[in-house]
């Protein structure tokens, strides 16, 4: 007691000193806390799952596509003896589906799985069931159960489907703590007849030790699929904790319902938490040593008198261990107080966890350790003689401050050059145009229907072309619409890529889209040559298709679509009749990709402006 009570007197003497020294190292580890929750966060993707390091996802390979859909769908086993499989689960997405309470109609993310999933899966139960034994239940999160039923009890309420079909509440879960690759508002069981309009994602868990690799080596051996389209395929088996990083995956299995991490980001992230801490650390350690050079002799006058290792060191690792507490307690405080900035900058929702008890745990005990036994080592192997007259004033102490000051400084320049880098980095990419229309245009979907093909019987479909028309006829009349259009996909959401061939023979890869006239209109997306197909039979191109064709103009410019030639072998290469602009297509990261238009009259999801 008397030994914190010295060090306490100690500090508050020396004020300005304390006052430094705190400042500095709580706002250096408030930005690691800030960093290392975040690099903590994306580490522990899907760790609800009950066997991480051994789930599997399939992915499925035609010619340079591929997603995370099951290829058990095409008949085979994936090549696997059965008895390398504990479990298997298929998922169905349901990406911003349509359901209805009462009179109130909400969007949502959904999934219909098997009782497996929720074996391999564990969510927290808040209230009811855990189960989807039986057709027509229903797990919600508790977002979507407050938001459909409020404070009602939710459990044997119903809802309707997108299909018609009504699904009762049986249980309600809580959002796990830790990121997921899969954003779901509620959990559906199988529904026996049904034919959705998207193909289910699968997940294996293998038994410990199963050779994978020997299993995606029998994976590449090209399959039919059972379209019928004489397409083939290949498969492999992803690790669960590795699927995050996987974007380009993600973005094809479901723009709107997958999330992926970026590993780049990840690394750069870490290394400015180590600089940070690095500089915090240095800064702290470079005033310790000035204010040791005066009290040194203080230390040395105990060691005259009789004291020994011991009691000098928890003299010196009091001091530091009051610092450290109230610089973390400060450090928390900024980070709290900075969490709604860092949950909007981050995209995500940090709560106070395990992880964070441990960071600051690690830190109470190493951070004054470590200074307080460089400290006390460094006095007690000091001559005494020699201490008493020149402490803190000789020549080894000084170089040492400046050896000190000379690596904390560079750091911080590196530090401050990154930043102005990435901000560099950063504003390019905000500023650059990205090549079409952005203002006034609106993305929607007013076509709700079923995602389930076995819930069309004609009569529906006819209902439906006639509110397609009204719904058509009501955007036309609009005064305030300039111009509409409706496709199957929006300008930044298709990423699909075929083979075809140039007059010459060559084949090249580009990506395939579909699009109506109105399209080019609304986007301003410049014809710079040619014009667009009415009633000819061509294609549109991008300048950086027309350049990987092998083409400087449209005259004697063909191309044969080589997937189409497998279905009819005497078609014939159509010509390419316009050229438009480059544009972003994706991230700006990823420049301009070489594009190929098919230009239809389609409907669905509608572009306004």
């Amino acid at each position: 007691m008397n030994t914190l009570r010295y060090a306490l007197r100690f500090l508050l003497r020396a004020r300005t000193y304390t006052l430094i020294n705190l400042l500095g190292l709580a706002f250096s580890l408030a930005c690691c806390i800030i960093l290392l929750r975040y690099i903590h966060r994306e580490l522990t993707v899907d760790t609800h799952c009950v066997d991480r390091e051994n789930v599997y996802v399939s992915r499925c390979q035609i010619g340079e596509n591929d997603a995370l859909v099951s290829s058990t769908l095409n008949g085979d086993t994936l090549a696997v003896d059965p008895s390398l499989v504990m479990q298997r689960s298929r998922v169905t997405l349901l990406d911003h589906d349509m359901i209805r309470y009462k009179d109130n109609r909400l969007q949502v993310n959904m999934i219909v799985a098997d009782t497996t999933f929720l074996k391999l899966f564990r969510y927290q139960l808040l209230q009811g069931e855990y189960s989807l034994s039986k057709p027509g239940m229903a797990l919600l999160s508790e977002h979507l159960a407050h938001k459909l039923f409020g404070k009602q009890n939710p459990i044997g309420e119903t809802f309707v489907l997108s299909t018609g079909k009504s699904v009762t509440v049986s249980g309600i879960f809580a959002t796990p703590e830790n990121k997921s690759i899969l954003q779901v508002d509620a959990i559906l069981s199988e529904m026996p007849g049904a034919l959705w309009e998207r193909m289910p994602m699968e997940f294996v868990r293998f038994v410990p030790g199963a050779d994978i690799q020997k299993l995606n080596e029998a994976g590449k051996i090209l399959r039919p699929t059972q379209v019928g389209d004489g397409s083939m395929y290949t498969f492999s088996l992803l690790s669960l904790k590795d699927v995050y990083w996987e974007s380009r995956l993600l973005y094809r299995t479901s723009p709107t319902m997958c999330v992926s991490g970026n590993r780049a980001q990840l690394y750069v992230l870490s290394a400015m938490c180590i600089f940070i801490f690095f500089i915090g650390l240095l800064n702290y350690i470079n005033l310790y040593a000035v204010l040791l050079g005066k009290r040194l002799r203080i230390y040395l006058l105990h060691r005259v008198w009789g004291a020994g290792f011991r009691p000098l060191f928890m003299l010196v690792y009091w001091e530091n261990l009051v610092l450290s507490v109230l610089s973390l307690l400060l450090a928390w405080t900024v980070v709290e107080l900075a969490q709604p900035f860092v949950n909007r900058l981050f995209d995500t929702v940090f709560t106070v966890g395990t992880f964070d008890v441990w960071v600051s745990l690690s830190l109470l005990v190493w951070l004054p350790l470590l200074i307080s036994l460089c400290t006390v080592v460094r006095c007690w192997k000091s001559p005494l003689g020699m201490s008493l007259v020149r402490s803190g004033n000789d020549r080894k102490s000084i170089r040492l401050r400046q050896g000190f000051l000379f690596v904390q400084y560079t750091v911080t320049i590196v530090l401050v050059v990154l930043a102005l880098f990435f901000h560099r980095h950063l504003n390019l990419l905000l500023n650059t145009p990205p090549g079409f229309q952005v203002e006034n245009v609106i993305h929607a979907n007013l076509v709700y229907e079923s995602t389930d093909y076995a819930s069309y019987t004609d009569e529906s479909i006819q209902a439906r072309k006639q509110r397609v028309a009204q719904i058509d006829e009501t955007l036309s009349k609009c005064p305030d619409i300039v111009n509409w259009t409706a496709g199957l996909y929006s300008i930044l959401d298709f990423d699909y890529t075929a083979e075809f061939q140039n007059a010459k023979g060559e084949t090249v890869s580009l990506n395939q889209n579909f699009a109506t006239p109105e399209f080019f209109t609304l986007f301003n997306l410049k014809l710079v040559e040619g014009k667009l197909p009415v009633e000819e039979d061509g294609f549109v191109v991008n300048r950086a298709a027309l350049r990987v064709l092998g083409y400087t103009s449209l005259e004697g410019a063909t191309v044969l679509d080589l997937r189409m030639k497998e279905f009819v072998p005497d078609l014939q290469a159509r010509p390419i009749v316009g050229v438009i602009e480059d544009y972003y297509s994706g991230h700006i990261s990823k420049g301009v990709r070489p594009m190929l238009f098919m230009v239809f009259l389609l409907c669905g999801e509608t572009c306004i402006r």
